[in-house]
């Protein structure tokens, strides 16, 4: 068939201090009808900026210094600005990585569906995108939708007109399992429905193996590998392809991967917690409410030092409900949630500094958790000097480089503006400014969520290092299960905001009594494209815990509320 989008020795360099700086070197690929290609590569790679020139957009101060773009035979950027409009939507659509962000927030999802163009019905778009009840969704704002409403409300937007082309930048990055697992099957049953070519930008290796037809490896700019799927990932050429590859967890894995430069791999056992090893945070019954909503019901859990609990669970299951609670940003409705040095039902503004600074928080976009006009040193700083750690300028300055260089980064880096670095480097100083109050529990909330696979493993290994040396007890909130089953020592799996089962990784992950932690490891994406889901797909129970009755217990902790399965509708 002949290719509908063609790139031929592309070349993309920007201005800086008078001279072109390359960001793209003489890329070439090609995607026919029902199709899908796949980008990958980390941060910098110039893999988005090659997607964007297929909307005949380039960033703010670059420039194409080689090589063409063609869509349908016509050159992208050889077209009119009337031409380039008609392009726009008509023939290439986009599907952004954070529909929240893209959606308009003070208008209808319906109006805002229609003022995409195209003579297809709102309702029929809602429909087609797998949405219930699309007439009543129309009528309904952004901020009402869950994340993955909002992803195939953009997705809807983007197929309105019908286009032939489909990019997809990062289109499930922040969705949990389950959600993510719908919108790829959406997605692709619309590629085939609809015969689109699409090209899948993506850092997470298990969505491009499950999407993708085609893969092409990019690093600083230049291909180094390209193949079909299934080749790549059997038996990838070059270092750097195999060094990703292994770089991504995996559900069977019993800790974290230390991978080298050449892609081998070597998996670090857990870290044994001691037995008498001390609680440092306990939930007892916690409820939490919004408004008249209960977010949380009934959790309880302890966490030792030295002990990583994980919560999973789908969005709106309660895990970083819980999380902001334990770190005072919320206040329990019912219950007891305590340190061993004090209260922590109380909201932090009214915990006393010496209780404040034991917990701490490591949230998941280190972007905007970060004053973008204060150096990174400033934010590590300054926690010193609240929670009085530092007694002069002098020694909060040396104080915070040590901290810096705990996480593994240069302290002279201290001077820069957050801009200045990479998103790696970003969370890294958001773990040390957790550190500045002297922590023994730190709370880390989706905190690899938006990272590169090999700046993940790096995150999480460094994560892992620190608690081992500074004995803290953790808890680790992701919806990413391969990572959970490397740094956990426990998982409790949230739904509705009651844990559902709770107990040892290992227990729970070789043998998961849940129908709904079985949903999600069958939801789970392993980078191959052949992977067996290691769960049974949920069919239907039903909750069937009394008050008195809660749980099956299998032993070692290992715990799994009671249900039932539910009678299917024409059986008696």
């Amino acid at each position: 068939m002949t290719p509908i989008v063609s790139v031929n020795s592309l070349s993309v360099a920007y201005r800086s201090g008078g001279r072109d700086v390359p960001v793209v070197h003489e890329v070439s690929l090609e995607v026919t009808k029902g199709r899908t290609l796949a980008l990958v590569g980390e941060s910098g790679s110039g893999k988005s900026t090659v997607a964007a020139t297929l909307l005949g957009h380039l960033r703010h101060g670059s420039r194409i210094t080689g090589g063409s773009v063609h869509i349908k035979g016509s050159d992208v950027f050889a077209l009119s600005a009337r031409e380039l409009r008609r392009l726009r939507g008509g023939t290439v659509a986009m599907v952004t990585q954070n529909a929240g962000h893209a959606l308009t927030p003070s208008m209808r999802i319906g109006r805002q569906i229609a003022e995409a163009g195209g003579d297809i019905p709102v309702t029929d778009l809602l429909e087609q995108v797998r949405l219930p009840r699309p007439a009543e969704l129309a009528r309904r704002y952004p901020h009402e939708l869950s994340g993955g409403q909002q992803q195939r409300v953009a997705i809807a937007m983007a197929i309105a007109a019908r286009p032939e082309v489909l990019v997809l930048d990062e289109p499930t990055t922040g969705l949990d399992v389950v959600t993510q697992r719908g919108v790829l099957d959406l997605i692709s049953g619309l590629r085939d429905e609809l015969g689109l070519a699409a090209v899948l930008v993506s850092h997470d290796l298990g969505v491009v193996a499950h999407l993708a037809d085609e893969v092409t490896v990019l690093r600083s700019g230049r291909i180094v590998e390209s193949a079909p799927t299934r080749t790549l990932f059997a038996t990838p050429h070059d270092p750097y392809t195999r060094k990703l590859l292994a770089s991504v967890p995996r559900l069977d894995d019993a800790g974290l991967a230390l991978v080298g430069e050449a892609g081998e791999r070597e998996v670090r056992p857990r870290a044994q917690v001691p037995a008498n090893a001390p609680v440092a945070v306990s939930a007892r019954d916690v409820t939490i409410d919004y408004g008249s909503s209960r977010a949380v019901h009934g959790v309880s859990f302890d966490v030792r030092r030295g002990e990583v609990l994980a919560l999973v669970g789908e969005s709106g299951s309660g895990k970083s409900t819980l999380a902001w609670t334990l770190a005072g940003l919320r206040t329990p409705s019912g219950g007891t949630l305590t340190h061993e040095s004090g209260d922590l039902a109380r909201p932090a503004e009214r915990r006393p500094l010496s209780l404040r600074r034991r917990v701490q928080l490591v949230f998941q976009n280190a972007d905007t958790s970060l004053n973008p006009r204060r150096s990174v040193g400033d934010a590590v700083r300054r926690p010193l000097r609240l929670f009085g750690t530092a007694q002069s300028p002098a020694e909060a300055e040396g104080l915070a480089r040590k901290l810096i260089s705990d996480v593994r980064l240069d302290p002279a880096l201290a001077d820069r503006l957050p801009a200045q670095l990479s998103g790696g480097q970003r969370q890294r100083i958001g773990i040390a400014r957790a550190l500045a109050g002297e922590p023994d529990v730190l709370i880390a909330d989706e905190i690899t969520t938006a990272l590169d696979v090999s700046v993940q493993a790096e995150v999480l290994r460094l994560l892992d290092d620190l608690r081992r040396e500074r004995h803290l007890a953790c808890l680790f909130i992701s919806h990413d299960l391969a990572v959970v089953r490397g740094i956990a020592d426990r998982v409790a799996v949230l739904r509705h905001g009651v844990v559902v089962e709770e107990g040892p990784t290992e227990a729970v992950f070789a043998s998961p009594g849940h129908p709904y932690t079985r949903q999600l490891m069958a939801a789970a994406l392993e980078p191959d494209p052949d992977a067996q889901p290691p769960g049974d797909e949920a069919t239907g129970w039903a909750d069937a815990a009394e008050p008195d009755d809660l749980w099956t217990n299998h032993g070692d902790g290992h715990r799994v509320r009671r249900w039932r399965p539910a009678l299917l509708e024409g059986n008696p």
